[in-house]
């Protein structure tokens, strides 16, 4: 299409899509947008007029003739490395532009068809970060690498979590699909919230479910929703999760506990962005973003045949890798004390610091069951006792209740930026005693299955005489 260009000091948005419709949509939506738009219904054309033209963001299609956008923006990225670069794109082609995403090709993802206000948020925030990378070239929205944070609820000073804030607020811009992996208790429901408050769609309901802590019927209705009679029990029309969730987020927590048939549904649901509630054939528009997360390996599930492949490409567009407590440095201490003055407040109590032998127990420790795990011992901790510093014997009668044989006598190495002594710490409470409590029985039935199945649950649960989800239930639980 013919073109018109002006020389001007507005920053340049250019807008690539053979449909020259699609352009000129693209064009209504953004018409309050304060850069000098450009417009080509050919990428090649796009090419020749970026050999001499700087575009400061671009948005590109994916399915173009001469060349697909992902090809395009490498192209545009050689020539000129600091641009913005947005691709729209229906969701089958999630495994490509995931692609481009880790190559660095590809800035921000916009969903065909897209929300308005989406739109203008993503570009918004690309033409102010372009304008910042001018002078200086710093990301000013940056999180600082060093120093102790509160983002969102998520207490860190270690720089691996302040490049996952960073992450975070990269991905906020798009309405992709998130995967939040790591061990039980890192936090992912607090990085999915993170994830949610950090979008351009905050305002809108976000929704968390545990695919595990539901039965394969349950979980179904409670994400489809269900009309009255669908099926015995249903005496009313239910609301599901995916409509619940309206354009907000939903997070989906331990979603390889699916079964293959929830599998093929949510498949449709990712690609097709449409859904039927149980009982009905009447088809639903979801428009949430959809963030999932689970503590076991998707990688293994796929190639022991428990996980679709396919699903796990298209919800794996954008991953974020939370590290367990154990490997995350002086943050332990600081998340002891920001729990500490969190049920403090809320029980009433007085509690303002860790003595400094408590804080070298809990730097001795492991903590397997990670920051859920130092939560509840806190807080119990808090409510059995009283003062204004929890000492190093309140710690030991507390993990000696719940962990088999804890000892403080061999601390480990306390991260330098703690301050602590180094005294030795005796403690005869973990004592060997003739009655085992009975979860930790059955704790160790359920290791010893899933050992002997080499890490298949299904055949652990067979073995067991129990369902999956009755395994990956205990488990959170542990």
């Amino acid at each position: 299409m013919e073109q018109h260009y002006s020389i001007s000091n507005q920053a340049t948005l250019l807008l690539v899509d053979d449909d020259v419709n699609i352009l000129q949509a693209l064009k209504r939506a953004l018409h309050s947008i304060d850069a000098n738009i450009i417009d080509f219904d050919s990428p090649i054309a796009a090419l020749e007029y970026c050999q001499s033209n700087q575009p400061d963001v671009v948005i590109s299609d994916q399915h173009m003739p001469d060349m697909n956008g992902c090809e395009f923006l490498a192209n545009i990225k050689k020539r000129w490395p600091n641009s913005q670069r947005i691709i729209l794109s229906a969701y089958q082609d999630f495994d490509l532009v995931s692609a481009a995403f880790s190559s660095g090709v590809v800035d921000k993802f916009i969903c065909k068809p897209w929300v308005n206000k989406e739109l203008n948020f993503v570009v918004d925030k690309a033409l102010s970060r372009e304008n910042k990378e001018i002078n200086p070239p710093v990301d000013e929205e940056a999180i600082p690498l060093s120093g102790l944070i509160n983002f969102h609820g998520i207490v860190a000073e270690d720089e691996a979590m302040h490049e996952l804030f960073n992450s975070i607020k990269h991905a906020s811009s798009t309405n992709a699909p998130i995967f939040i992996t790591g061990e039980t208790g890192t936090g992912k429901e607090l990085v999915a919230k993170a994830c949610h408050a950090e979008s351009y769609h905050k305002d809108q309901p976000f929704i968390a479910v545990n695919c595990a802590n539901f039965s394969e019927n349950l979980i179904e209705s409670q994400l489809f929703g269900h009309t009255k009679g669908a099926f015995t029990g249903a005496i009313s029309n239910q609301e599901g999760l995916f409509s619940a969730a309206k354009q907000g987020s939903l997070f989906l927590d331990e979603i390889t506990t699916l079964s293959k048939p929830l599998q093929a549904k949510l498949l449709r649901v990712v690609q097709e962005r449409e859904f039927s509630p149980i009982g009905t054939h009447t088809v639903l528009k979801f428009n949430a973003q959809i963030i999932s997360a689970s503590s076991n390996s998707i990688g293994d599930a796929v190639v022991d045949g428990d996980f679709r492949e396919d699903l796990y490409y298209r919800l794996n567009v954008i991953t974020m890798a939370l590290p367990p407590l154990r490997e995350r440095g002086g943050d332990l201490v600081h998340i002891a004390s920001y729990f500490l003055k969190k049920y403090s407040k809320i029980e009433n109590k007085h509690f303002k610091k860790f003595s400094r032998n408590a804080i070298q127990i809990i730097c001795s420790y492991d903590w397997p069951g990670n920051i859920r795990q130092l939560e509840n011992v806190i807080h119990g901790m808090v409510v059995l006792n009283t003062g204004e510093q929890i000492k190093s014997e309140m710690i030991i009668k507390s993990l000696s209740t719940t962990v088999k044989n804890y000892s403080a006598t061999q601390p480990k190495s306390v991260p330098q930026n703690t301050k602590t002594n180094h005294n030795e710490i005796n403690n005869n409470a973990g004592a060997n005693t003739t009655i085992r409590p009975l979860w930790l029985v059955e704790k160790e039935t359920i290791e010893a299955a899933i050992l002997h199945c080499q890490g298949n649950i299904p055949k652990a649960a067979a073995m067991l005489e129990v369902s999956p989800s009755t395994i990956y239930r205990k488990k959170l639980g542990w």
